[in-house]
């Protein structure tokens, strides 16, 4: 998936659980931090040396879940809640890339990974995963669902509910 997919993605779950959504918009992209160490070589490939190694193993957004439980109880509770709309990114990162046929890590190892094979990035199946998350993204603005918890002016959501508005005619 593209950066543009999984931003949505994260926007879009931090939505659905009512949380701030730029700590998602930035996790949503944090695991990508490893673009640049992909190898031609898929026998050389291993969690610490290629795209879609150790920062997109299924368990890592799970200990970020925990942690910022943890953190809401014993330390802040407003950190606690950013943390895990940082945390809502990420997996929804994860959950994505499941999508695709490279999938992502889930043993000790490179391999084997989980993945459903059903999207390629940049292809007609990225196009319907990006428009589904769009609508999905409007129904919430539009129903006043979205959390901008003080990132996002007020006056910018009145802009995008106006602008919903027009579209629909």
């Amino acid at each position: 998936m593209t950066a543009g997919t999984h931003i949505l993605g994260g926007i879009l779950l931090a939505a659905f659980f009512q949380l701030p959504i730029i700590p998602a918009a930035f996790g949503s992209v944090l695991p990508d931090i490893d673009l640049k160490k992909g190898l031609p070589f898929r026998q050389n490939r291993t969690l610490f040396n290629s795209h879609r190694g150790i920062t997109h193993h299924i368990a890592i957004p799970i200990v970020l879940v925990f942690l910022s439980i943890y953190l809401r109880d014993h330390y802040s509770y407003e950190i606690g809640r950013y943390f895990l709309s940082f945390s809502i990114g990420y997996a929804s990162h994860i959950l994505l890339d499941i999508l695709n046929p490279l999938g992502v890590p889930f043993s000790f190892k490179y391999y084997p990974r989980l993945s459903l094979k059903l999207v390629r990035s940049g292809k007609f199946g990225e196009i319907f995963v990006i428009l589904t998350l769009v609508a999905m993204l409007i129904y919430f603005v539009d129903s006043g669902k979205l959390s901008y918890a003080g990132f996002i002016d007020k006056d910018i959501l009145e802009v995008l509910k106006k602008l919903i508005e027009e579209v629909r005619g």
